[in-house]
């Protein structure tokens, strides 16, 4: 029977990776291999294989988005089981092979990039900073299936205030994000994709929430499964250190910051290096080059968790990079523009926009949700609830309503609200 196109995509699926003469030999020995190579360029140019390597190392996986959820579809108990595999990490290649595309890292960097004046030194480091402890801690938190509202997140970081009715472990997941985010910001300059910040990162992350406190920072020694996923880790403890070791050298070399962030993303999960939170590391880890570089950084705030667990899924079944990048781009494009708008506001005097950011978006919310108008009087309440002093509250009431009546469909991410919650808000 002649080669189909089938034949090799069906092989690849099976065998990610696969070099030109593995597949020539598996789906059709008596093809020469310049008909297979022919056959292989072709299915890259039609975007449904993807190339890592050079040379004689060049593998061959499957692309696209569409390849990754057509698997994904069936249970997962029905597909077939993935074991981790060497060859992923090792067909990369920092500076020559690339999870984003060359347009994907321009369209990152210039939505990353600060356009605004420059700022006093450290203001708009130490403003990101307050803002990335609430939103990344409650992004990611909620990512693990925490139930704490934004405000609750901003009231327990700011005051130490526990929302009532929640598990404790709860804001001890929430303050260990805290501990984990001051920790790169504070040792900014210094810090690196390293073994130590890493697993320093991890031990912020998991202290008093794994079953062995002695496990907090430090590489698993026992085989973990995946919850509704067909993959199984690595489960030797010595090749778990050789991978990790690889992990870091290999991320420690990428130069562009938007893709040693999504290397991290996608290779710590892969790896499974801890016994758990690896997630919760990547997405903390993901942020070092950003900030590193002065870039916005990535809240994760609008990433869908559905598209986030499909991402990972396809990666540890597949080696499919392609729906945790697509979750990736959107995500971070989102942020880059919350945090576009920050320093716009960081630009002027109006201490409202400088110091009660995380109370406006709140008080702006609330009145959209919940009031479908602007309420004074409710804001006021809120803001005495909040704190906020009384010499403030009148600034702080007269800004939220000027925010309020300036929403509009083209604006409304700020606020993390939808277009369709503007229907039927009273803006007179």
């Amino acid at each position: 029977m002649p080669l189909t196109d089938q034949d090799i995509l069906d092989y690849i699926a099976a065998h990610p990776g696969s070099q030109r003469e593995q597949i020539r030999r598996h789906t059709a020995p008596g093809v020469s291999s310049p008909t297979i190579w022919r056959a292989l360029r072709r299915l890259v140019e039609e975007n449904k294989l993807e190339v890592s390597g050079k040379g004689r190392s060049t593998g061959y996986s499957l692309a696209g988005a569409a390849v990754a959820r057509a698997h994904l579809a069936e249970p997962y108990n029905r597909r077939k089981p993935a074991s981790y595999r060497k060859d992923f990490i090792d067909r990369y290649v920092p500076g020559k092979s690339f999870y984003l595309g060359i347009a994907e890292r321009q369209r990152l960097r210039d939505a990353g990039t600060p356009t605004m004046p420059p700022l006093p030194a450290g203001t708009y480091a130490q403003r990101v900073l307050e803002r990335l402890l609430v939103d990344l801690s409650w992004a990611s938190s909620r990512m693990e299936g925490n139930t704490y509202s934004v405000l609750e997140t901003e009231r327990l970081i700011r005051f130490g205030e526990e929302a009532s009715g929640k598990a404790r472990k709860e804001a001890v997941m929430i303050l260990n994000h805290k501990a984990a985010i001051q920790y790169v910001a504070d040792n900014l300059d210094a810090i690196t994709i390293s073994r130590s910040d890493l697993t320093n990162i991890h031990a912020l992350l998991s202290d008093g929430l794994l079953a062995d406190p002695a496990m907090a920072g430090r590489l698993r020694r026992m085989p973990v499964g995946i919850a509704y996923s067909s993959y199984s880790p690595l489960g030797d403890r010595f090749e778990i250190e050789d991978e990790f070791a690889i992990l870091i050298e290999k991320a420690a070399a990428i130069t562009d910051p938007h893709e040693q962030s999504f290397f991290l993303l996608v290779h710590i999960p892969y790896l499974q290096a801890f016994e758990d939170i690896n997630k919760r590391t990547s997405r903390v880890a993901a942020n070092i080059p950003l900030l590193k570089e002065e870039l916005a950084p990535m809240s994760f705030l609008t990433m869908d968790d559905s598209d986030y667990i499909d991402g990972l899924f396809g990666i540890y079944e597949l080696n499919n990079v392609a729906l945790l990048r697509d979750a990736y781009m959107d995500a971070y494009l989102a942020s880059a523009e919350n945090y576009r708008v920050l320093r716009a506001e960081l630009a002027t005097p109006d201490k409202a926009a400088l110091i009660y950011r995380e109370f406006v978006r709140a008080a702006v919310c609330r009145s959209v949700l919940d009031r479908k108008a602007f309420d004074p009087d409710l804001i006021m309440a809120m803001a005495a609830e909040a704190g906020i002093p009384k010499e403030d509250r009148a600034q702080v009431v007269n800004y939220t309503r000027q925010e309020f009546l300036g929403l509009h469909e083209g604006n409304v991410i700020r606020y993390r609200l939808q277009p369709a919650d503007l229907e039927a808000i009273d803006q007179t």
